[in-house]
């Protein structure tokens, strides 16, 4: 597929090849690109996006092209969370929002952020925001058809970065995914710190949860295009690689909070 995308709206290291769309569970499709995840999330109600890319035009010629591809409406968009305020996830909000009413979710710390001239910094201070749909709170739920999502605020990467828990099959069987919003706290050691509390946090809530799947907002932070081609090419007794089971969804939680504590170690910091 070739895509007149404009390039000034699109940071090159966030966009660097299109990769094919994908169902992941059955209620739970791939939709993003290369660098950037981007999700929808089938209900009988509607449908609920999980992050919208670098830009418009990204929404408009990779997500709304393989949501069509794997069969599903984009008129039954109801909701759009975003899980950080980095543009590359919250750039083509105004689109879906413009386009087919989505209702935009953000937490209040990264609306605040998207508000702001620089739009938060990095390449996106010409993004224009969506309008502030809905604020999330700590513990809030998006509730579609017999789906809830669950959110948390977790901060350290953003001020206000949101991560989710929520119910899916695969092949009928239940399970739970979990998506943290957002990894690694930047530059400052008081960043970092918070990322590591968020961390410690996040696994009790997954643990609580029986979160036994994990997906991520970048495929490359757990292989994600890789297992988007195990699937396609399973058969059908092959597990689902998206599937860790809950000890293996604890261990990447605490691997995560290794990588931060080493981070801050680097910075010649403890975290303890």
């Amino acid at each position: 597929m070739t895509s007149p995308l404009d390039r000034k709206t699109v940071s090159a290291i966030q966009h660097d090849g299109l990769v094919p769309e994908a169902r992941v569970f059955d209620q739970l499709y791939s939709i993003g690109q290369n660098a950037v995840s981007a999700w929808a999330l089938d209900t009988s109600d509607g449908i609920t996006l999980i992050d919208a890319l670098n830009s418009e035009a990204e929404a408009r010629e990779i997500m709304l092209p393989n949501m069509v591809r794997l069969g599903l409406d984009p008129k039954r968009i109801r909701y759009l969370i975003v899980t950080h305020g980095h543009g590359d996830h919250w750039g083509g909000a105004k689109f879906f929002q413009d386009t087919y009413g989505a209702k935009v979710v953000l937490s209040q710390a990264d609306w605040d952020m998207i508000e702001r001239p620089d739009r938060g910094g990095g390449h996106f201070a010409d993004l224009l925001p969506p309008r502030r749909d809905i604020v999330a709170r700590d513990g809030d739920k998006i509730t579609l058809g017999q789906t809830t999502v669950k959110l948390y605020v977790t901060p350290g990467h953003t001020p206000g970065t949101l991560s989710m828990i929520f119910p899916v099959t695969d092949k009928g069987k239940k399970h739970v995914v979990g998506l943290m919003g957002g990894t690694g706290g930047g530059s400052s050691s008081e960043t970092i710190k918070t990322q590591i509390a968020s961390l410690i946090r996040w696994s009790g809530l997954g643990k609580t949860a029986g979160v036994d799947a994990l997906i991520s907002n970048h495929p490359a932070h757990i292989s994600a295009i890789e297992k988007i081609q195990l699937l396609r090419n399973d058969l059908a007794t092959d597990p689902n690689p998206f599937v860790y089971g809950i000890d293996r969804a604890q261990r990447f939680a605490r691997v995560m909070e290794k990588c931060s504590r080493v981070q801050l170690a680097r910075m010649g910091e403890s975290g303890e």
